[in-house]
């Protein structure tokens, strides 16, 4: 059996190497390289190992980007991500009745996405789920005043401190005003492009790490009494 595996790698060696010769050989500049025994080991193996990298790292990161596995140094070399610059918030109120409705909106327009029968039961739920029929847009900008009191700013501002501007804008807002009825940062519900529900326990999470950042446009409602 090891004779017989010998013979064939001697058999495709020489494949090879009558394939690379051609190659080496093809142009005036490379012929050069076959004048010697040695020159020629040298090239072909130096072509041999291009291809094998070149395949290897293909592989490789194409396996990264479908997440079949992961990067080999990814604990050594952690990637900071951009922390998010300014975002538009599209506002709107409901109340705590409601919220179950809420809920049953996002995860209908989650399923829309795919889905376009969903629509029409999107538009219904709307009307179920808030008590504006309309939301508002706002533009939010984030300075290094909004960061540089967190324990790592360069991950940008946290979930926590949005809650905050959005709530401090929510009561400055004539817009809004006969809404505002002694609401805190609980009742601030945020949900990021992906119509992802960023929860209560997240709120010491930075915004680039649930999944909102720069020039996103992102919901925000606020639970009225």
């Amino acid at each position: 059996m090891n004779s017989n595996l010998f013979e064939l790698t001697k058999y495709y060696w020489n494949e090879v190497d009558i394939c690379l010769t051609k190659f080496i050989g093809s142009t005036s500049i490379t012929q050069d390289l076959l004048n010697t025994p040695w020159s020629k080991y040298i090239t072909e193996s130096i072509i041999i190992t291009s291809i094998v990298l070149i395949i290897y790292e293909s592989i490789y990161w194409t396996g990264i980007h479908f997440k079949l596995w992961e990067y080999h140094a990814k604990d050594i070399f952690t990637e900071v991500p951009i922390h998010c610059a300014h975002v538009y918030v599209r506002l709107n109120v409901s109340s705590r009745d409601k919220a179950k409705y809420i809920d049953e909106y996002y995860e209908l327009k989650q399923n829309s996405k795919y889905n376009i029968l969903n629509w029409k039961c999107l538009s219904d739920k709307k009307e179920e789920a808030f008590t504006n029929e309309e939301f508002v847009k706002y533009h939010f900008e984030f300075s290094p005043e909004d960061f540089e009191m967190n324990q790592e700013p360069e991950f940008g501002s946290t979930i926590s401190h949005l809650r905050s501007k959005i709530l401090e804008l929510f009561k400055s807002s004539k817009v809004f005003e006969k809404y505002v009825d002694g609401q805190d940062s609980k009742d601030v519900i945020i949900f990021n492009k992906h119509s992802e529900k960023i929860t209560n326990d997240k709120d010491n999470e930075y915004l680039v790490k649930c999944s909102i950042e720069t020039g996103d446009v992102i919901d925000c409602i606020i639970i009225c009494p």
